[in-house]
């Protein structure tokens, strides 16, 4: 069995920057042998699927449909691949199949329907961006991909076997703090949150149609701070901006390393490339 790998591209994903994050999740695991894992905001799963498999894992986002593609896989994964085979790599059917979500009977729609689309239509569509309008309709374009990769068989059972495992990992739907206020002294938080812009248009806050602000920001901030004086163990990666830098600025809750990675895909060309970026870690 292969080792599991996200099976989304996905902007601001955590493949390229896992020779950074390892050490601080090595370190952790030795000194806390027993404690829990938590993600908050848990996008493609890099970082979780790095993970060893005997760590006790809890994954979160805000994103309901992303987190109904998890549970299906770790549930159904050959009905996920049954309906992934149903799709092709053609303009016309991109479209067709892009405005289910506009029909009233979407919700009818098995959740491996559903789940299928999701992966089929962020494999093919332009750059991997997931983008909702205000309406919270998907709404990015085709991406004229000659090859993407949407029906991987080896690694969609590789992922439920992983969620599956024992302990089994558990993925929840709602907002990161619903996830985070379970941690206890010991476990490890890893916070990775829609970064802070670097331009006035370099944002990738479109994740979901509220957005996330500068003042979402600093509450979570808090949230990282309360946690960490409580013994929770925090690392959190955003831009490397002014705002950010200062807003962790506290050297007795956090330490702050700056980090350079590379991003293969964004809405601009300001987001990709070589691109600077902090990993904040609790000074506990």
């Amino acid at each position: 069995m292969i080792t599991p790998q996200p099976f989304l591209k996905w902007v601001g994903g955590k493949r390229a920057l896992l020779s950074e994050i390892r050490p601080f999740l090595e370190s952790w695991n030795v000194e806390n042998e027993g404690s829990r894992y938590f993600e908050p905001f848990l996008g493609a799963g890099a970082v979780l699927f790095d993970l060893d498999p005997n760590v006790k894992k809890f994954g979160n986002d805000s994103n309901r449909d992303l987190v109904e593609v998890y549970r299906v896989i770790k549930r159904n994964p050959e009905g996920l691949l049954e309906e992934l085979e149903k799709h092709t790599n053609e303009s016309d059917h991109f479209y067709k199949v892009r405005n289910w979500d506009r029909e009233p009977d979407f919700g009818a729609r098995t959740p491996e329907s559903r789940a299928a689309r999701f992966i089929y239509l962020n494999r093919t569509c332009f750059n991997g961006l997931y983008r909702v309008n205000s309406d919270g309709f998907f709404n990015v374009p085709f991406g004229r991909y000659k090859s993407p990769n949407f029906l991987n068989y080896e690694n969609i059972h590789a992922v439920s076997k992983f969620l599956r495992n024992t302990p089994p990992v558990t993925i929840s739907h709602g907002d990161y703090r619903n996830c985070s206020s379970k941690a206890l002294a010991g476990d490890l938080v890893y916070f990775d949150p829609p970064y802070d812009p670097v331009s006035p248009t370099a944002s990738f806050t479109a994740y979901n149609k509220d957005g996330f602000s500068r003042e979402n920001q600093e509450e979570l901030r808090d949230e990282a701070t309360r946690l960490a004086r409580s013994g929770v163990n925090i690392l959190l990666s955003n831009s490397d901006t002014k705002f950010i830098n200062d807003l962790y600025s506290d050297q007795t809750v956090f330490r702050i390393k700056k980090v350079t990675t590379y991003r293969g895909i964004g809405a601009e060309a300001s987001a990709r490339g070589a691109i600077k970026e902090v990993l904040i870690s609790s000074v506990n």
